[in-house]
């Protein structure tokens, strides 16, 4: 059994303008399921935690505030965690430029891993020149967190 760690998860926020009935039960029901069986996985920081919030400071304050052992970011989220350095993370779907990609260091090439759906090729071609940890699912256009579960628990498990 997994012990709970000192890990920050954040999750993806709501950011659907103009959203149908479906595409808000869609994300719900997601949530709901991620929060539920990655509860083990550490603290997690849901939709209600970050609706609203300046994600670019709130996210290194917590960071800062908590000092976990990994980072654990989907979306938006994960653009802002991969500023971060000298930090062990785990992405889903972050959006990657090309600042992203300048003066990383060699923990962070090491430590920093990457995991990307179909709608986010480009992201994953730029995101692999650097970082040798980096997976893509051309199956899949919606990747999340309870689907890669496994692979997280190995990682932040080591």
């Amino acid at each position: 059994m997994l012990q709970l760690m000192n890990n920050l998860i954040f999750l993806k926020p709501f950011s659907i303008k103009n959203p149908t009935l479906d595409e808000q039960n869609d994300f719900m029901m997601t949530e709901v399921v991620t929060e539920v069986e990655c509860a083990n996985l550490g603290k997690i920081y849901n939709n209600d935690m970050l609706y609203g919030k300046d994600l670019a400071v709130f996210i290194p304050e917590e960071v800062k505030e908590h000092t976990p052992q990994w980072i654990v970011a989907v979306g938006q989220c994960a653009t802002v965690a991969l500023n971060l350095r000298n930090q062990k993370k785990v992405l889903l779907n972050p959006k990657v430029n090309y600042d992203h990609l300048n003066n990383v260091s060699e923990f962070d090439r090491e430590h920093t891993f990457g995991f990307f759906d179909d709608r986010h090729e480009q992201d994953y071609e730029r995101f692999q020149t650097v970082f040798p940890h980096a997976a893509w699912f051309p199956q899949n256009d919606s990747l999340n967190l309870f689907t890669i579960k496994e692979m997280v628990e190995e990682i932040i498990n080591g």
